[in-house]
C-alpha cells in the first residue's frame, strides 16, 4: 500500500538530484582574473572554460578533455564555430591524468571575431582532432567576460 507513494517520492528525489547535476554557465571574477565556466557548480565537472587576467585583452580557452588520442605537450590546431563564424586556432595540449585524456588550452585576443559571434549565438561547436563537442550558450555572459578581459 505504501509502495506507490514511496516510489513516487524516490523518483522525485532522484530527478531532483539529476537536475542539480546539469552544467551551467557562471561568470566569476577575482582581484585579477575572470572566468566564464560551463560546468556543474561546486564540482570539478567542467566542459569548457574561458578565463583571462583582467584588462589584458587576451582570453584563454580551456578544454579539460580534448581528443584522448592527442599527445601531451604538443601544439595542435582546433576550430570553434558559432553561427557562420569559424575560428581556426592553435592550442597547447597537456596530460589530464585525472580524466585519463588530454586537455587543451589556447590564448586568443579578445578581438577575435569568434567572441562577437559567441555573444549572439545560441550554441557553439569545438572540434579538436577526432573529437567534436557542441555547447549551449544559454545564460553564458560572454559580453560580461569580454568587458572584464578587455584592455583598460
Amino acid at each position: 500500500m505504501f509502495r506507490v507513494p514511496f516510489a513516487v517520492f524516490l523518483f522525485a528525489v532522484l530527478c531532483q538530484g539529476a537536475a542539480a547535476q546539469e552544467r551551467l554557465w557562471s561568470l566569476d571574477a577575482g582581484d585579477e582574473d575572470a572566468y566564464l565556466v560551463f560546468g556543474v557548480p561546486e564540482t570539478d565537472d567542467v566542459g569548457i572554460s574561458f578565463w583571462c587576467t583582467m584588462g589584458t585583452g587576451e582570453i584563454s580557452i580551456f578544454l579539460p578533455e580534448a581528443d584522448p588520442a592527442m599527445q601531451p605537450e604538443k601544439t595542435v590546431p582546433f576550430t570553434i564555430s558559432a553561427a557562420e563564424t569559424v575560428a581556426q586556432l592553435e592550442g597547447k595540449t597537456t596530460a589530464n591524468e585525472e580524466a585519463g585524456t588530454t586537455s587543451l588550452e589556447a590564448k586568443v585576443s579578445d578581438s577575435q571575431p569568434i567572441f562577437a559571434a559567441l555573444k549572439e549565438a545560441d550554441r557553439f561547436k569545438v572540434k579538436v582532432g577526432a573529437g567534436e563537442n557542441v555547447y549551449p550558450l544559454t545564460d553564458a555572459d560572454v559580453a560580461g567576460l569580454l568587458k572584464l578581459c578587455g584592455k583598460s
